[in-house]
């Protein structure tokens, strides 16, 4: 694998992440109220529920699947508290916080909390159904939340990865989601097999995203989508993304991007294109 971005002359590119980038693309002004301006957004429960469903994920995993049901979803159940807490400190008013819907808050937290438990549960069912195991680097690493800082093209690139997995068809990088949309770009998961490639030198040609959520009036058990060839995004396409959204940010070029995502961002009470502030 090889691949160069676009040169940057705008002094020295900073450490990014996808995370940083998928902001940055969606909507430039959330980006610079958040990271730049540093405002404090309003809390909001499914972040909760996706904090402490990954956590409990992650315990799960690094005991050897050994960790019962029950004691996963009390790993669960510890990072939610902490996550309400944490929350409460940096908006004591939740009247403020963000719901799904029309959902009075206290309703939205309760509801979430137990969707999440069942998230757990499934998980663990998954996992002790398939063929799957994570994968053990060549340096004995379990590849759980596996750290990497890598260079795409001439941008340092930081993060971490929720899992490489071991699956019938070869190895698959994968991304754990709580929510309900199915992400419309395997770009995530393409630089996450970079990273595979820069730090290890092992070529993962597939990706999938673990979906916990259950959809609709019949339940559907957290599974994988099916297997994305990642071989189809250039990484050449890749790094200039990068080398673009790293141009764009140092010369404090912030786009707004209103729209129906709006109405879950944690920082519109500040945004000028929602006329306020």
């Amino acid at each position: 694998m090889e691949g160069s971005g676009l040169p940057t002359s705008i002094g020295v590119p900073k450490p990014r992440s996808h995370s940083q980038y998928a902001r940055f693309s969606g909507c430039g002004e959330a980006y610079r109220l958040e990271r730049v301006a540093q405002k404090i957004p309003n809390p909001a429960g499914w972040f909760m529920q996706g904090s402490a469903v990954h956590f409990a994920v992650e315990q799960y995993e690094l005991s050897g699947r050994s960790l019962s049901t029950a004691d996963t979803i009390a790993c669960y159940h510890e990072r939610w508290e902490d996550e309400v807490a944490a929350g409460k400190a940096a908006q004591p008013d939740v009247s403020q916080w963000q719901t799904g819907g029309f959902k009075r808050v206290e309703k939205d937290l309760a509801d979430r909390h137990d969707l999440g438990e069942h998230q757990v549960a499934d998980y663990i069912a998954y996992a002790e159904e398939s063929q799957e195991t994570i994968w053990t680097t060549p340096n004995g690493q379990l590849a759980v939340e596996l750290p990497f800082s890598v260079w795409v093209g001439e941008v340092p690139v930081r993060g971490y990865i929720d899992q490489v997995v071991s699956t019938p068809y070869g190895l698959s990088v994968r991304d754990i989601k709580t929510g309900t949309k199915e992400p419309s770009s395997a770009l995530q998961l393409a630089l996450y097999r970079r990273a595979i490639w820069e730090t290890y030198r092992v070529d993962v040609t597939w990706g999938d995203y673990f979906i916990c959520a259950r959809k609709g009036r019949s339940p559907r058990p957290g599974a994988p989508t099916d297997p994305i060839d990642l071989t189809r995004i250039d990484q050449h396409w890749l790094a200039s993304q990068f080398a673009a959204m790293d141009a764009a940010e140092r010369h404090n070029i912030y786009l707004a991007n209103p729209g129906d995502h709006c109405r879950v961002c944690g920082v519109q009470q500040f945004c000028k294109a929602k006329g306020n502030e």
